[in-house]
């Protein structure tokens, strides 16, 4: 018996661990939306989700790495739908990013991150590797496809045109100096088909 007991230890202890890491994301969205971005702390979190610190600094070092795991979390990669042009493609990836941010208190929680991230050299790191480059590989795959089936120029630069278009999001984004809204990115996606098509 003592060795059943040893052997099914494991398989008990794995749904608790999920269970706590669900706790967290629950909670942490949970104080976000009631309080916004500058409430929350790792204590408030961990009292709100019922664990201790150390569970969530085993997951995240710091509150700019969770902020940006949960912005990721519903912004991921464009479906392969056959038949579907490039720009309806890139158009509907690009409105994910719209989506996510009608949600008042995620357009501040990012524009705090990025001028943060301008002193913080490690929270710079974090928003390039779980934000720009995961969207610019993202639109990178959906743009060499596109240069196989000629809708793009072959002779196009992938990687000044992904500068181009998520520079114009981040200007638009970080200025407010005009909306950023669904209109924006229907017109943004026009344009950079004028220029970037192969027609």
């Amino acid at each position: 018996m003592a060795r059943t007991d040893k052997t099914e230890a494991p398989a008990r202890g794995r749904p608790r661990n999920h269970r706590t890491h669900g706790a967290i994301i629950t909670a942490a969205n949970e104080i976000l939306s009631e309080q916004g971005f500058a409430a929350l702390s790792f204590e408030g979190l961990a009292a709100r989700a019922g664990v201790s610190k150390t569970s969530i600094y085993r997951r995240w070092s710091s509150k700019g790495e969770l902020l940006l795991d949960l912005y990721m979390s519903e912004v991921s990669e464009p479906p392969e739908v056959p038949g579907r042009s490039f720009p309806e493609a890139l158009e509907e990836y690009l409105m994910l990013t719209v989506v996510r941010l009608e949600t008042p208190w995620w357009s501040v929680a990012i524009r705090s991150l990025v001028a943060e991230a301008q002193s913080d050299e490690a929270l710079a790191k974090l928003v390039r590797q779980k934000v720009v480059g995961p969207r610019r590989a993202a639109v990178r795959k959906l743009m060499i496809q596109a240069f196989k089936q000629g809708e793009l120029a072959t002779s196009a630069d992938i990687e000044v045109l992904l500068d181009m278009l998520f520079g114009a999001m981040w200007y638009r984004l970080l200025l407010s100096h005009a909306p950023f809204d669904r209109r924006f990115v229907s017109d943004l996606v026009d344009g950079f088909m004028d220029m970037a098509g192969a027609g």
